[in-house]
């Protein structure tokens, strides 16, 4: 049989063979006779196949294998001239349009990998691997539909193909087609199951109130816990959100190495978390941040605990190490913002959400925390373009609306926001920061006692809302109702301890009640607040004022 894979062979070799086989079919053995007859034709055949065929399956196999290893590598330059040279001689090798499309996707000219894949697909409608391609593109275009298409003709063609199987469970998953989910992965016998598949079917039998059948996948996820990480940390976490922490934490016992790798600590961090012990979850996250101080998902997710524990100072510095291993992240320019800004760093609050709009522009998410920001800042002639295109494109947005409203009253247009603001209202009656402005409004207007319904709405239902406690309180000391303007006072600075204005008004509350001492002491507190707050607006203003001719290099 040899001979068959042999690329040197001549007709001329094959002569002997083909007279001995004519001599044995003039045999008188009739068996004899009958196997040589068959071996004629079988090597006749050989022959018409090896002198007609333009391109051998041998001569197809070698160049599809070095150029497979090629994009393997990443040389792609070098794939690439090796399969135009095959196309334009044969432009319909389904195989070479495979290749060539994967390349492209390496490449992320996504758009050029799929017409390469179609073209593949109307030559050969079972071109597995074509359709194998189509599924990796559309899944990480993030199209799961076309994904799960795709997939589905791989499977159709192949039943057993494990990988397409997989693919088609988890995207299934993800798409909360539970039941679809259990069906893909039951295709792949249990043996073959990837350590992958285990958390998808967890997820899966608690989605559809089977419970009782993970249990039975925690000894293949045992197996796979020290050398498949990831899967046991997505494992844990289907335990965790199905509220099966104590479970969680067992396993965790069960799988604890002997020296615990920074993907352990990060999963048992979210095991503490869980069971509401932030503090230990976070002193875990520091320990694998030790080891891998440039893992983005340990930072990221160590400002989320950072900010729970109020360490706000923290938790921007974690965010900006994290922005310095993924630059402009939108998920950690949005948090980082609204950070500086609720320590008073407007400078850098509004440079970090400019950012944001510049890396995804027309956002209307980022915009709001763009027009936030700069209404925050003191900027609300840039703010309020922005919160009325935002407005204008969610007419039903109460959110969107009390941002116009808020960039009207502080640029003076009192009848706009008064217009928005109560618009804002007629969506969402309970919006606390729509009944706080409107107060304002009444203040000005010399109408107390609308001020004062407003406001003290707002502290009933929003306690911790201290803008509007300290509003209220210093409504109060103006009419003379010195202990309730001392309680609502007192609870506007617990809320809010760094706000200067806050401590002089309870001052000045506590003098009135003959309070001396405390009345000294809030006033201390208000002079060291009030210095800290010019000191970072005259260091705001230098870094927002461009240099002058003799400071330009």
């Amino acid at each position: 049989m040899r001979i068959l894979f042999s690329s040197r062979i001549r007709e001329s070799e094959m002569r002997p063979i083909f007279w001995d086989i004519r001599r044995a079919g003039q045999s008188r053995n009739p068996l004899l006779t009958r196997c040589a007859r068959a071996w004629y034709l079988f090597l006749a055949g050989v022959m018409v196949f090896m002198t007609a065929s333009p391109q051998p399956l041998w001569a197809q196999s070698a160049p599809r294998s070095s150029i497979s290893r090629l994009i393997a590598q990443n040389q792609l330059d070098d794939a690439e001239k090796q399969l135009w040279s095959i196309l334009s001689q044969q432009p319909d090798q389904g195989w070479a349009l495979d290749l060539m499309a994967e390349i492209r996707m390496r490449q992320e000219r996504t758009s050029e990998a799929e017409a390469l894949l179609r073209r593949a697909l109307t030559l050969d409608p079972k071109d597995v691997q074509a359709y194998r391609k189509l599924g990796d593109l559309y899944r990480l275009l993030g199209n799961s539909p076309q994904a799960i298409e795709a997939y589905s003709h791989v499977v159709a063609i192949a039943p057993s193909d494990v990988a397409a199987n997989v693919e088609l469970a988890v995207l299934y998953q993800e798409a909360s087609q539970y039941k679809e989910s259990i069906a893909a992965a039951r295709q792949v016998p249990a043996a073959s199951r990837p350590p992958r598949i285990l958390p998808v079917l967890a997820a899966d039998y608690f989605a559809t109130g089977e419970a009782a059948k993970v249990p039975p996948l925690i000894p293949s996820l045992l197996r796979h816990a020290n050398s498949e990480p990831e899967v046991l940390r997505d494992f844990v976490t289907v335990l965790l959100r199905n509220g099966y922490v104590e479970d969680a934490a067992h396993l965790m016992d069960n799988v604890r190495p002997a020296k615990p790798s920074a993907d352990y600590l990060h999963t048992l961090a979210r095991v503490r978390a869980a069971e509401r012990k932030p503090q230990e979850a976070l002193a875990l996250l520091s320990q694998a941040l030790k080891m891998q101080p440039k893992s983005f998902e340990l930072l990221y997710e160590a400002a989320g605990l950072a900010v729970q524990q109020n360490h706000l100072e923290e938790m921007i510095g974690l965010l900006r190490r994290a922005d310095g291993v993924q630059p402009n992240r939108p998920e950690v320019l949005q948090k980082l913002s609204l950070a500086l800004l609720k320590i008073g760093r407007r400078a850098g609050a509004v440079a970090a959400a400019r950012r944001l709009n510049s890396i995804q522009p027309n956002n209307p998410d980022n915009e709001y925390v763009l027009a936030f920001t700069l209404i925050e800042s003191d900027l609300p002639e840039q703010a309020e373009p922005i919160a009325r295109k935002l407005a204008a494109a969610r007419p039903d947005d109460a959110n969107s609306q009390l941002l116009l409203g808020i960039a009207e009253f502080k640029i003076g247009d009192t009848a706009g926001a008064k217009h928005d603001l109560q618009r804002c209202l007629s969506i969402d009656p309970h919006l606390a920061d729509a009944h706080y402005y409107l107060a304002l409004m009444a203040r000005r207007e010399g109408n107390i006692d609308a001020a004062r319904g407003e406001l003290e709405e707002v502290v009933r239902t929003n306690p911790e809302h201290a803008s509007a406690e300290a509003e209220l309180g210093t409504l109060y000391l103006q009419t003379g109702n010195l202990e309730q303007a001392r309680a609502v006072l007192e609870q506007a600075v617990k809320v809010a301890p760094a706000v200067s204005q806050y401590h002089y008004h309870l001052a000045l509350t506590y003098s009135r009640l003959g309070l001396q001492e405390p009345a000294r002491t809030e006033m201390d507190t208000y002079n060291r607040l009030r210095q800290t707050e010019d000191e970072e607006h005259k260091r705001e203003r230098s870094v927002a004022q461009p240099p002058g001719p003799s400071q330009q290099p």
